[in-house]
């Protein structure tokens, strides 16, 4: 079990000389994503984390966040716990958007950012006492070797909260009413289920995420799906 946030990843971090995996997501505009993430959609997060807070009970130790982006849900859990973090993403450029949020937000002491691909996760075997994701698991090639691999790097005791999700109706409303007001359109990704589906092709996958945990022999997990999304618990 890992002691401390950097002997864990001490033989990781060359920082970040690791490669994107192949299948990184298509260059997009991180800037504008990134100002509304912090901006509009903060409160999202922070729904979040304190959902996963109160869900999982860990408040100390090393959390992962998996396809972390620009640090959003991490940043928001670290301010209401001890935690430290490691924010793994495949994207560089989100990975510099966390870097500059770590530092604007006084937490250098506590997150690391390293570049690495959820299919292959550089860190030992239960070296995490959380990992959290929120929003990248649709897009992940190999979902069941995705979780196999953070069931892995799970500590004894430890626990994984993953999935996505817009916050509750409530909070949706609220947001969808600040983008009005700030003359924005809703993200493709926020738009009905049957307005996606009539995108066609390259809409997102539609995944029996219980039938992908059966098959990878994991028994230690629950998959729920409410008004503020479909979210993956883990646990040892």
């Amino acid at each position: 079990m890992c002691i401390s946030l950097m002997l864990c990843v001490a033989n990781v971090f060359a920082e970040e000389r690791l490669a994107p995996s192949h299948d990184a997501p298509k260059k997009k505009d991180v800037s504008r994503y990134d100002e509304t993430a912090r901006g509009i959609n903060a409160s999202m997060y922070d729904y979040y984390a304190q959902k996963i807070k109160e869900k999982t009970g860990i408040t100390k130790g090393v959390c992962l966040d998996v396809g972390s982006g620009g640090g959003y849900l991490g940043l928001s859990l670290a301010r209401i716990t001890d935690l430290d973090f490691i924010f793994l993403d495949i994207s560089a450029d989100v990975l510099e958007k966390a870097k500059l949020h770590i530092a604007e937000d006084g937490l250098q002491n506590r997150v690391k950012t390293l570049l690495a691909d959820v299919h292959s996760i550089p860190l030992a075997d239960g070296s995490m006492n959380l990992v959290i994701s929120r929003g990248s698991i649709p897009f992940w090639k190999d979902p069941a070797l995705g979780l196999k691999e953070i069931y892995r790097v799970l500590a004894p005791g430890g626990k994984a909260y993953v999935g996505g999700g817009r916050g509750t109706p409530e909070l949706q409303a609220q947001i969808a009413e600040k983008r009005k007001a700030l003359g924005m359109e809703s993200p493709e990704r926020w738009k009905s289920d049957k307005e996606r589906a009539d995108r066609g092709p390259g809409k997102i996958p539609q995944r029996d995420y219980d039938e992908i945990l059966k098959n990878t022999g994991i028994t230690n997990y629950s998959v729920s799906k409410g008004d503020d999304g479909m979210w993956i618990q883990m646990w040892k």
